[in-house]
């Protein structure tokens, strides 16, 4: 300003400069600032415990996403998906990584990661069952229901019924230990019942053994 007319002689500068304050740092998992993004996502429960409880060690918050129609979704959606703050992943990522001492070049490490097994799965190596649990072929085993058809005797022989009924637990049950028995027989099915037929010679000994497998009474003494 001039001192004797008070016109100013320079553009007014302002004398006080703005001082800018830093903002304050986003809380982990800020929806605006900070969002949770996906970390890993799988349907092994163990594993997903596991991996929940190495970030819980290492203090990361972590979000679980649990898909509850996972049954009716298996090629959609995975039963679990597991989110941590964008300002975290990498710390989240390392804690991971040398939990289960995975390679730490590798970016896809923690998503191809699988749960170790408990013990040895010995029974892959396993091809057939041991010689006393397995039966010889020349075995006598109660056959399936028209077991026994392919000997000498014929079909149309067995004409007297012993059993009828619409039970096809009882009657896949009652042939069978008719041919255990060495008794032929041919179970007729009409709609929802069924009748067992048996050679005329062997009515005697089939009814008892029918008694016995109905009624679960030991066999008659003679």
């Amino acid at each position: 300003m001039c001192a004797d007319c008070d016109i100013p002689l320079v553009p007014e500068y302002e004398t006080a400069m703005a001082v800018e304050v830093p903002a304050a740092p986003a809380d982990p998992g800020d929806p605006d600032k900070d969002p949770f993004c996906g970390f890993w996502k799988g349907d092994d429960g163990r594993l997903h415990a596991e991996i929940t409880s190495v970030l819980d060690s290492a203090r990361i918050p972590h979000k679980t996403v649990r898909r509850q129609d996972h049954l009716f979704n298996l090629t959609n959606y995975p039963a679990f998906q597991i989110g941590v703050p964008f300002s975290l992943y990498e710390r989240a990522e390392l804690a991971v990584k040398e939990a289960f001492d995975l390679d730490a070049s590798d970016a896809e490490a923690v998503q191809s990661l699988t749960a170790p097994r408990l013990f040895d799965d010995i029974h892959r190596g396993i091809r057939k069952l041991p010689e006393m649990l397995s039966p010889s072929g020349d075995e006598a085993i109660p056959g399936p229901p028209r077991a026994g058809h392919g000997s000498s005797w014929l079909l149309e022989d067995a004409t007297v019924a012993v059993w009828l009924g619409d039970d096809s637990w009882l009657r896949d049950m009652l042939t069978g230990s008719l041919n255990e028995n060495g008794i032929h027989c041919r179970p007729e099915i009409t709609g929802k019942n069924a009748t067992i037929f048996v050679l005329p010679d062997d009515e005697t000994r089939a009814r008892e053994i029918v008694r016995e497998v109905c009624e679960a009474r030991p066999p008659l003494e003679d």
